[in-house]
């Protein structure tokens, strides 16, 4: 019996001394586990880290680009408001001198030929020079084919009978005549017997003007006799 209760006495200190190493071992296993996990964590925070580095910069360089970008629109359209604003001032100075040579030039060719008058279309122009008292102009036809019809207007004021001698004259920018058309009996407007203008008559006559040389008038002149 007294074997017996040494044995398990033997038993229960065998039972203890292996229970010592079970519970050293757990802590171990908990512990590693714990270190395992917080190397986890920072592995994720540094992956978040990274992630979101690269994401900034991406915007950065992106940031960059369009803020650059849109300063060389604006650069282009500066340039492009600055260049226009010289077209327009160059065309308008441009067109003022050309206006100014055209208004040189029709001095100079009125004062070569005495006389001459700007031609202008559906409007009655004075001419008041003894019996002839106005004329107008009319352009009719396509603009290949012109034509140049105009009205003239006499009276006769006198006492005496006139003879009507009338010759109306085209001329080109340059001075040059271009076409020309003597009054005529056939041209009155009304039926009349005599060439003649009789006293305190008036009387109209209606023609077109033809043209000896093929360029555009931009004169005309009235010789009365």
């Amino acid at each position: 019996m007294t074997e017996s209760r040494s044995a398990e006495g033997h038993n229960q200190t065998d039972t203890a001394q292996a229970a010592v190493p079970t519970d050293r071992e757990s802590r171990r296993y908990s512990g590693r586990s714990r270190h395992s996990r917080s190397i986890e964590k920072i592995f994720r925070l540094r992956v978040i880290i990274a992630v979101l580095s690269v994401a900034l910069l991406v915007n950065t360089f992106g940031w960059i680009a369009a803020s650059a970008k849109l300063a060389a629109t604006e650069e282009r359209f500066l340039q492009y408001q600055l260049s226009s604003r010289q077209e327009i001032s160059e065309s308008q100075h441009l067109t003022a001198e050309v206006e100014r040579l055209k208004s040189e030039k029709e001095i100079l060719v009125k004062g070569v030929i005495p006389g001459l008058r700007l031609l202008e279309f559906d409007s009655t122009i004075t001419i008041e020079d003894q019996y002839v008292r106005n004329i107008g102009f009319t352009l009719t036809g396509t603009n290949h084919t012109k034509n140049y019809e105009y009205r003239i207007v006499l009276h006769n004021d006198s006492l005496n009978v006139i003879a009507p001698a009338v010759t109306v004259f085209l001329f080109d920018d340059r001075g040059i005549q271009v076409g020309t058309t003597v009054l005529s009996k056939i041209d009155a407007t009304s039926k009349v017997e005599f060439s003649s203008l009789q006293p305190n008559e008036t009387r109209s006559y209606t023609g077109r003007i033809g043209l000896n040389i093929q360029s555009e008038p931009k004169y005309f002149m009235v010789d009365v006799k």
